[in-house]
């Protein structure tokens, strides 16, 4: 029988395959596929040894759906998983081009497959028997001590489908409409959308684009309200909608200049708007607090105020608005969920989680929380007992939104390549590191011969070198706890060390005769920006404190001194002295608040060296780029340097020597919704 014409039944190596059922069989286990598993499954089976790209596979199986990977990598991870294919040997990734199905594909006659399962089928008659009374015992208590149920994550299907960038999404709580905010290619220049999901219809809401922020339904006045960071700092304003959710009329609710970040916000009965808030313009820095804003009264109020015992970044309120969930690092830098009783202000811990950033939404039912940290989903129950759900992103999964049965998010991907020209003879960039995912975070070693840098070509952050001439590269940083903020590494001025941190756990990787080491630093919880050159020592953020405090850590002493000097949003380096300088607001500062290059122009970036720094602006609406010596002052660069950065200066991130190194980078963002059963 030929394999295009496959019967009912057939087998792949030695898994029994029932098409009918949905049963993958093997070694007295029976295992039962979703449909569009076993859909994807008899498209492999029937061209084996083909490489079929994504895009084929899901013309094939999703005939009328928008095209959506994720749905392929989902669905051929659960194709793995049936098969034992973990070692990825029978369904192979050719990167690039798409998968094959490298197996071994044979009909047995019906009355051996007859004979297996009827063994099969009274092997299980026979512990079913012998377990019934102990299964009896166990629903019996089952039911007195539990009302909930397994949850099942079904159905992935795109919601949106562009080469556009969605950064936030809040869907109506009638399930109808979905507002998002959608980045263009100018900064700080947004759309807000609205999509209609009965009629697959879609427009824009403002015509004026803003640096929009995060939004929220206001169901009591059928509106919407958006906030934007302007001139006057963080604004509120809200859109009045019919019921075909077209804009009737906008107001603007208020303007806060004390502040230049906010957070995602909700909106009670009462029309009381929740939100974090902080001057450092992110919620990386950990210096928020909490507020409670009438949009009545215009009055506000500060909940909850900066603590080094627990600094939230993620706040949701219960469906009752009786309470707000809170996820914050406590102060050993650990995620834990906390619950803020909106009547008595009583704050209480629900769980630890882990050092990940962690996304959050309540279930509807009110007594568990989803959780993301950006691959993975899991359900916190209030009782503290926490359970991982059976979807994973292999980009990264942001602002999850359960509403009614359905769980909606944004799925984040970016293609990100590191390229490496020379500064003297400025060729054409080309590829050093090239791989259909993340590559970020390039830094050069002072010899110019190796590149450390980060990737997500495994699935999750971890720090590589490679080797410029050979091209041999050697993963450094393996992350065995699949955690998810790595840090950029940063090399000390001999090229023997690399400092980095992951969740705001630093370590040192030591090199030593072709030889390297890991060695954590477990004195300080924070990020690496500098090596000093003078001493040995690193230049940290440190991010136990609530302010993000800029100090000076003693490899030897291990001793933290403050440099009385915050983050903010700033960027700090050392110069050739040790001594602290910033970069902020298009200035280079030093001694104070002295300006080092007395500069007329408005400077975009810095690229520190250790004996000045090369520094880009914009002359005439042209990229010009200069560098300034700490002894000579500032030194143009070649005519052939400035026809070179015309084109590719708003690539480069490192200058380093004769080397550049560029990135090219391609992102996308689109909202994708999940249906939730109970098993």
């Amino acid at each position: 029988m030929s394999v295009s014409e496959l019967p009912n039944q057939f087998c792949i190596n030695d898994f029994l395959i029932d098409v009918e059922t949905g049963e993958v069989v093997s070694e007295g286990k029976v295992q039962v596929i979703e449909p569009k598993v076993m859909a994807l499954l008899l498209v492999f089976a029937q061209r084996p040894r083909q490489v079929l790209s994504a895009e084929m596979l899901f013309e094939i199986v999703w005939p009328q759906a928008i095209y959506s990977p994720n749905s392929v990598r989902r669905n051929i991870a659960l194709l793995r998983q049936a098969l034992s294919d973990d070692n990825k040997s029978i369904i192979k990734t050719h990167p690039k081009r798409g998968y094959s199905l490298d197996a071994q594909i044979h009909f047995p006659d019906k009355k051996a497959i007859t004979s297996s399962k009827e063994l099969l089928h009274k092997k299980y008659l026979k512990q079913t028997l012998l377990l019934v009374p102990v299964l009896f015992v166990f629903i019996l208590f089952f039911s007195f001590f539990s009302s909930s149920n397994d949850i099942s994550l079904e159905n992935l299907e795109p919601v949106t489908a562009s080469n556009e960038k969605e950064r936030f999404m809040q869907v109506s709580p009638d399930g109808r409409f979905v507002a998002y905010i959608q980045a263009t290619n100018k900064p700080n220049k947004r759309k807000l959308l609205i999509k209609d999901l009965k009629l697959n219809a879609h427009w824009q809401l403002n015509t004026t684009l803003k640096a929009f922020t995060y939004l929220a339904w206001d169901k009591n006045t059928n509106a919407l309200v958006y906030s934007f960071k302007g001139e006057e700092g963080i604004s509120f304003n809200r859109l009045l909608l019919n019921e075909q959710a077209k804009v009737v009329n906008e107001e603007k609710l208020f303007s806060r200049s004390d502040i230049t970040w906010n957070s995602l916000f909700f909106i009670d009965d009462q029309q009381n708007l929740y939100y974090l808030a902080n001057r450092n313009s992110s919620e990386h820095s950990r210096n928020v607090s909490l507020y409670r804003h009438n949009l009545i009264t215009g009055n506000y109020e500060k909940l909850l105020q900066p603590s080094d015992d627990f600094k939230p970044y993620k706040l949701a309120l219960s469906p009752d608005q009786k309470q707000l969930a809170l996820v914050g690092f406590n102060e050993n830098a650990i995620s834990e969920v906390k619950l803020l009783n909106l009547a008595s202000s009583e704050l209480t811990s629900v769980g630890k989680i882990d050092h990940n950033w962690h996304f959050m939404d309540w279930f509807e039912d009110g007594d568990s929380l989803l959780l993301s940290n950006g691959s993975e989903l899991k359900q916190l129950k209030l009782s503290g007992e926490l359970t991982t759900l059976n979807f994973k992103s292999y980009n990264f999964l942001v602002y999850p939104q359960i509403v009614k049965d359905k769980l909606y998010f944004i799925e984040a991907k970016s293609d990100q390549d590191t390229l490496i020209s020379s500064l003297d003879l400025l060729p054409t960039p080309t590829k050093i590191i090239n791989s259909n995912t993340i590559d970020k975070g390039a830094a050069l070693s002072p010899d110019e011969k190796h590149i450390a840098y980060m990737s997500m070509k495994h699935g999750l952050p971890q720090l590589f070198l490679k080797n410029i001439e050979n091209e041999k590269e050697t993963l450094l940083f393996e992350n065995t706890k699949q955690e998810f903020a790595l840090s950029k590494p940063i090399w000390d001025i001999s090229g023997t060390r690399i400092a980095s941190s992951i969740n705001n756990k630093p370590f040192i990787i030591e090199f030593e005769q072709n030889q390297f080491s890991v060695r954590w630093l477990n004195e300080i919880i924070g990020e690496p920006i500098a090596w000093y050159k003078k001493s040995d020592a690193i230049l940290f953020v440190d991010k136990k404190t609530h302010n993000d405090e800029i100090v000076r850590f003693n490899l030897t002493t291990n001793q933290i001194v403050s440099l009385n000097t915050q983050l903010t949003y700033k960027e700090v380096f050392l110069n050739d002295k040790d001594e602290l300088l910033s970069f902020h607001n298009g200035r280079v500062i030093s001694n104070g608040d002295t300006n080092l290059l007395n500069n007329k122009h408005f400077i975009l970036s810095v690229y520190p060296q250790e004996n000045g720094f090369f520094y880009q602006y914009t002359q005439n609406q042209t990229p010009t780029m200069n560098f300034y010596d700490y002894k000579q002052g500032v030194q143009n660069l070649s005519k052939d340097f400035q026809q070179f950065c015309v084109v590719f200066c708003s690539q480069i991130t490192a200058l380093n020597g004769n080397t550049i190194l560029l990135k090219e980078q391609h992102d996308t963002a689109d909202i994708l919704v999940l249906k939730i059963a109970l098993k």
